[in-house]
């Protein structure tokens, strides 16, 4: 009889299920979270190791030094970012200092959104933006948007967990709409590396004073155990969420591991939009030669897919576990899915491959 272990409803969870089913950590294939198959950019790994030698020091107060360093990317101000301990505590502190009477989220997406406007005590409202069976137009969702009057709005490009994206025109229709009407816009960019620079809207922040941009430096540069991230706004609410922002937000290491993969990334990234996007099609096209399983096109570094009403999804990812160590981001907590809907990462070819015939060996079970 196989070993019952305790499935969590959240990705990620590598040490406790290793720990669980008395295996190591690097025995698990992660398919449920969606970090870069090509690992650390180069030379971060020596810079981490060098900063070991310092760990005797307190870190900078700020990150200044990161700060900069963002800053130059964006061709931004200083004055313009806050970094923090990963871009989902951006996402608390944002919740926790904006404080926002009515908050609009535009789901399936990020969980994490509704429970930092919840902990807030936010009167969360959830706006369908994405329906597999109908196109919702945006027109549409910006005037629900508007209608609902939200103080603050939250929406993810490309999206999780869906991977849909919205162009550089249709943001500026977003955010600008949202700005006559006193609506602060919160985009989170965690996956936009995956897709390229030209269609992050984060060097916009000077031109709009209710937007926000959150980005992640853990999913594209691998350093998800560092936690680390960023956010952008215009200098007025960047005083604001700074004047908050607890010292030492970020660790040493995390500072200098930043940096130097800020600093070293051009062709990096090249080549991780190359291969998650020649990775991407495999999965895709594996993935819709399933008979009990249809797979949705996305731009980012995972794909969403439904199961037939005759599989449960809960039973596929524990099958899965139970047979390959692979595991899989079970999609019922994201507001409109449910258990039929389940998120896969893209990984290396030969764990791609894994994947993909342990799922066709299901299909006998």
């Amino acid at each position: 009889m196989k070993q019952k272990i305790t499935m969590s409803i959240h990705g990620g969870e590598v040490f406790r299920l290793a720990a669980e089913a008395g295996i190591e950590p690097g025995d698990i294939i992660d398919f449920s979270a969606n970090i870069n198959p090509l690992g650390l950019p180069p030379g971060v790994h020596e810079v981490m190791q060098e900063s070991l030698k310092t760990l005797a020091h307190y870190p900078e107060i700020g990150a200044e030094s990161l700060r900069l360093c963002v800053a130059r990317r964006h061709n931004l101000s200083e004055e313009n970012i806050v970094v923090g301990n990963g871009s989902s505590a951006l996402i608390y502190l944002l919740a926790r200092i904006l404080k926002p009477c009515k908050a609009l989220v535009w789901t399936p997406t990020f969980t994490e959104y509704e429970r930092a406007l919840s902990q807030a005590q936010s009167q969360v409202t959830n706006l369908v933006s994405w329906d597999p069976k109908k196109t919702i137009l945006l027109e549409e969702i910006i005037k629900s948007s508007i209608t609902a009057q939200p103080d603050l709005v939250f929406l993810c490009n490309p999206n999780n967990p869906t991977g849909t994206l919205w162009s550089i025109a249709e943001l500026e229709q977003i955010v600008s709409r949202f700005q006559k009407a006193g609506i602060i816009c919160v985009l989170d960019e965690a996956f936009i590396d995956f897709v390229g620079a030209e269609f992050s809207f984060a060097g916009r922040v000077d031109e709009f004073d209710n937007l926000i941009v959150l980005r992640s430096l853990t999913k594209i540069y691998a350093l998800a155990g560092l936690r680390c991230g960023y956010l952008l706004s215009g200098r007025f609410l960047n005083r604001l969420l700074s004047h908050f922002l607890e010292p030492w937000s970020l660790n040493s290491i995390a500072i200098k591991a930043a940096i130097a993969a800020l600093e070293n990334d051009h062709d990096f990234i090249l080549q991780t939009i190359s291969f998650v996007k020649e990775q991407r099609n495999y999965l895709y096209r594996k993935l819709q030669e399933l008979s009990f399983l249809t797979p949705f096109p996305g731009h980012a570094n995972y794909l969403l897919a439904k199961l037939e009403q005759r599989i449960n999804g809960d039973d596929l990812r524990r099958y899965l576990f139970s047979e390959e160590k692979i595991m899989v981001r079970l999609c019922a907590d994201y507001a409109g899915l449910d258990q039929n809907y389940l998120r896969f990462a893209v990984k290396g070819e030969e764990q791609n491959r894994r994947l993909i015939k342990s799922l066709q060996s299901y299909q006998v079970v």
